[in-house]
């Protein structure tokens, strides 16, 4: 089970933000409510208790001057009291009473007044009476054994904390949905330009290496949009000096190599009249100049792609029949299953990537069992190959379109390519607006399959 800790820092920084700005909001309500409700109480109670203190001290000078007369007793006291109004009187002697009230009875008196009483001093104590909050006043009198107590209601001022502590809930819920709403506008004002700061990063990651970010502001939002356009500025700047490079050296390569290949194929023509010692060191100049062509033609295409400069000529293509003309092309002898599947793209392209998956399935798929199939779904038309080869490791199929990636890392040029093959392979399936998905169950066969749509017309003629 995870921590709440845990599963707070696993959440979206958005719903970290408002549930920071939610859970302050209530706790500040929540003080704010609790400090109001009981200062105002503390205060409308304390005021009720002077104004009581005075109202019992004339209400038992009145009771001692009256009981001090010849004719005065009890029960007239407690009569004249009740004229007075605003509270309740009860006077003890004994084990009589006299009350204003037919439902006050000595067991209302509390514990603590009557201690208080009987030490001949005057007190106050709130109690409850009839599930009512009452302030309870007891003073002795001058005949002996003789207690009188007024109860004044709290009635109003509880009804009155009623009132106020609904209108604080209302208002702490008020708090709540205000903290809420603020979370979401600076949340949003916040999480913006991170926003696109990300999307920006990953359209660079895809490539796109001229994307920028807006800077709207001075503050760290803004030096941080100023800071990632400086790094892709300097990011762009660098791939585009590599590609240069890259197409100026194989520019410089190509009258070199046009050289050595007129040499290799003119030291081929006479092979057979060298000794076998330099036979098979002809053979290996041939086999290197080959390889150099091909290594500089990837290069070139690479280049080409790079910098956008890359051509699409659109054409009515039959799949199946590409596909047979690159496997005799190469001199191998295989069916090719599925139909017949017509489509428009750029010919030359398929071609390249075709061929770059059928010379992958027979040198490094076992050369046996290369099967080439070709179908159409939903809208879509594939060219499939498998090779019959022992598979290729699960970590390795997501770098398989990745630049320079071997999935053998001992494989050398020898024994085919510098890791671009499949890499260019990809980059035209993507122009022709399709892709390459790569299938390899562990110790099973390897298929490469090339999804493209299937068109009627060219897409600038859709």
């Amino acid at each position: 089970m995870r921590s709440p800790l845990t599963f707070f820092r696993s959440r979206s920084l958005r719903w970290r933000i408002t549930l920071a700005f939610v859970a302050s909001g209530f706790m500040l309500a929540v003080i704010l409510s609790v400090a109001t409700f009981f200062t105002v109480r503390s205060f409308l109670e304390n005021q009720r208790v002077k104004a009581s203190t005075r109202q019992t001290i004339f209400g038992v000078l009145f009771a001692r001057e009256f009981l001090q007369q010849d004719r005065g007793n009890t029960e007239d006291v407690v009569s004249l009291l009740q004229t007075r109004g605003g509270f309740d009187a009860l006077i003890i002697q004994g084990n009589q009473y006299l009350a204003t009230s037919l439902s006050l009875t000595p067991d209302a008196v509390p514990a603590g007044l009557r201690a208080v009483v009987a030490r001949e001093r005057i007190g106050y104590q709130f109690t409850h009476l009839r599930h009512v909050r009452e302030l309870a006043f007891g003073a002795p009198l001058p005949p002996p054994d003789t207690n009188l107590y007024f109860f004044y209601s709290l009635a109003d001022i509880d009804k009155t904390m009623s009132v106020m502590l609904r209108a604080l809930v209302v208002a702490g819920f008020a708090v709540v949905l205000i903290s809420a709403a603020l979370a979401q506008r600076v949340g949003g004002r916040i999480l913006r330009p991170l926003h696109e700061v990300s999307v920006a990063a990953q359209r660079v990651a895809e490539g796109l290496l001229e994307t920028r970010v807006h800077a709207a502001s001075a503050d760290e939002v803004g030096v941080l949009a100023a800071s990632f356009n400086q790094m892709a500025g300097a990011f762009q700047e660098m791939i585009d000096r590599e590609r240069r490079f890259v197409a100026n050296v194989s520019h410089e390569l190509r009258t070199p190599l046009s050289t050595l290949r007129t040499a290799s194929e003119l030291l081929e023509a006479h092979r057979e009249e060298f000794p076998p010692a330099s036979r098979e060191a002809v053979d290996l100049i041939a086999d290197d100049v080959a390889n150099l062509r091909r290594l500089v033609e990837e290069l070139m295409e690479v280049s080409e792609v790079d910098a956008g400069k890359a051509i699409i000529r659109w054409e009515e293509v039959d799949l199946r029949a590409l596909a047979s003309a690159v496997v005799h092309k190469m001199r191998r002898e295989m069916p090719i299953d599925g139909p017949a599947v017509v489509t428009i793209s750029d010919k030359a392209r398929l071609e390249r990537i075709v061929s770059n998956l059928v010379h992958n399935a027979f040198e490094h798929g076992g050369g046996t069992d290369v099967r080439v199939r070709v179908g159409e779904q939903n809208g879509t038309c594939e060219v499939s190959v498998t090779d019959g080869g022992p598979g290729i490791p699960a970590e390795a199929l997501p770098h398989l379109f990745d630049r320079f990636f071997k999935a053998d890392r001992s494989r050398t040029r020898e024994r085919g390519g510098i890791g671009l093959g499949l890499a260019i392979a990809f980059e035209n399936a993507r122009l022709l607006g399709g892709t390459i998905e790569a299938e390899s169950p562990r110790g099973g066969p390897t298929t490469f399959t090339v999804v493209l749509p299937r068109r009627s017309t060219p897409p600038e003629m859709s």
